[in-house]
């Protein structure tokens, strides 16, 4: 049997985007769980896909608050596009949205250091410097080198949240491997920061990094989370009119789940 219920355009154009919004955060979030020092392609496909999926995500955020404040209308393009791609903006104008509709999204001077530069990382990246490698060979670079933000950010990481004893048994096994095989091995590798590797930091880092990166997701998830709350709350109200402008926009991400342990194993999303 075929349900012929009309949905307005509006409808149909948030639920595709809800498709796109959720395939870039999970492709983002899997690309980082793979990315090291030696496969630092992963690096800028996931902060491209998580760059793209979260700014998205809050562009659909404040369409939705104009249409359920303007009597369903929708910003016009340019009001749109006066947000640009500055990450940080749209978050704290989330954070404006979700006082109004009795949500708890923290601001951003209240989240822990991690989230804070990760946050300004993907705005930098959504606004310059996705093109820094290009931009750089000409001299006209602006921003920081995103691997240079993101090795500072692994570091913090490693400091803050992944165990001494884990990273003191890495440590040691990669020591012991470079002292059995140091007269016989060059080693030509540059971390995130180019500058050259030791042999035993090339062996040592893509399991730190490994250790570091779950980390990574988990604020990544904890900042998430009450932004998918905030989204659930503005898609329960379309129930309040006859045809509902758009859909229950929560369903893409109902993956986003803040649960530590669940996260810190999770490997591939969603």
């Amino acid at each position: 049997m075929n349900h012929n219920t009309k949905f307005p355009p509006s409808f149909l154009l948030l639920q595709q985007e809800g498709h796109l919004i959720s395939a870039c955060l999970a492709l983002g979030l899997t690309e980082l769980r793979v990315a090291n020092v030696h496969n630092k392609g992963a690096f800028y496909s996931s902060l491209l896909n998580i760059s793209v999926g979260i700014e998205r995500l809050m562009k659909a955020i404040i369409i939705m608050q104009h249409m359920l404040t303007n009597n369903l209308s929708v910003p016009t393009k340019k009001q749109l596009k006066d947000y640009g791609h500055k990450i940080t903006d749209l978050y704290d104008e989330c954070v404006k949205i979700s006082i109004s509709n009795s949500v708890n999204l923290p601001k951003r001077s209240l989240l822990n250091k991690t989230s804070q530069k990760l946050l300004e990382l993907l705005s930098d990246f959504a606004q310059t410097t996705r093109y820094h490698n290009l931009d750089a060979l000409s001299d006209q670079q602006i921003g920081k080198d995103p691997l240079e933000y993101w090795s500072e950010i692994m570091s913090l990481i490693l400091k803050q949240d992944v165990p001494k004893q884990t990273k003191d048994k890495i440590l040691e096994v990669a020591r012991m491997h470079a002292t059995a095989i140091d007269d016989m091995t060059i080693t030509m590798m540059q971390g995130l920061n180019k500058k050259p590797l030791t042999t035993e930091e090339a062996l040592a880092l893509p399991e730190l990094y490994d250790e570091a990166t779950k980390y990574a997701v988990l604020h990544l998830i904890e900042m998430l989370s009450p932004i998918r709350d905030l989204i659930s709350k503005l898609s329960g109200l379309a129930y309040g009119f006859s045809q509902p402008p758009f859909p229950q926009m929560q369903e893409f991400l109902e993956w986003i789940w803040d649960d530590r342990q669940h996260v810190l194993r999770k490997r591939r999303w969603p």
